[in-house]
Formats: structure tokens, C-alpha cells, sequence
């Protein structure tokens, strides 16, 4: 893919500069870049994920809107203290799901005394 520098920068100017690597590079350059470069999502910026459409419109890329804010889990989650596997995530989900329905029957039950 053809890429130009002027192209970075523009896409580098919308970004939130903040270099929190949540979309799976070091900094917002490197994630201007490798939109420009078509190896990036315009909508991996987790700070702001809307910003994808003006990205899409700067680097001319018919971006498909996203069902979520990136199709997969950034190298830098590690950073956040997340390195539990999907089935590890699954049964965290299983638990605290049981937890809530217990919740929710106990609201219902106070309730009822009522």
C-alpha cells in the first residue's frame, strides 16, 4: 500500500496523543503509521473509538464500522495486568454471573416479603 507522510501526520493529528498503547503500539505515531500503512484498524484507538471514521476518511480506507472498538486484544494488555486465557476470562465470567443472578434473587425475594 502507498502511503505518504503528509497522510501519517493527518491521521497523527486526530489522534489523542496520549501514547497509553492500548491499541497495541508504543505510541500514537507508530498507530498513525501502521493505519496508513493498512496493518492497523482505523478504529483501534481505545481512547476514542469514533475517531476511526475521520481516520477512515483521512487515509481513504472504506473502514467497516466495528461490532466493538477492535477485533483483537492488544500486545500491551499485559501492561494492564490481563494475562488470563480465554477460558480463564470465560469461567471469571461464569462466576460473576452466578454471583449477579444470586443478587438478583435475593432483591427478589426482599421484595416479595414486602
Amino acid at each position: 500500500m502507498i502511503f505518504s507522510k503528509e497522510k501519517i501526520r493527518e491521521i497523527y493529528e486526530v489522534l489523542p496523543k496520549l501514547n497509553c498503547g492500548l491499541c497495541g503500539f508504543s505510541n500514537c505515531g507508530q498507530f498513525a503509521r501502521a493505519v496508513a500503512e493498512g496493518r492497523a484498524s482505523p478504529f483501534g484507538c481505545r481512547q476514542n473509538p469514533w475517531l476511526g471514521y475521520k481516520i477512515s476518511e483521512i487515509s481513504e480506507v472504506q473502514a467497516p464500522v466495528p461490532a466493538y472498538s477492535h477485533e483483537y486484544q492488544p500486545a500491551s494488555f499485559h501492561r494492564l495486568g490481563i494475562n488470563s486465557s480465554a477460558r480463564d476470562l470465560k469461567e471469571q465470567v461464569h462466576t460473576l454471573s452466578q454471583s449477579v443472578d444470586n443478587i438478583l434473587t435475593r432483591i427478589e425475594s426482599l421484595k416479595a416479603r414486602k
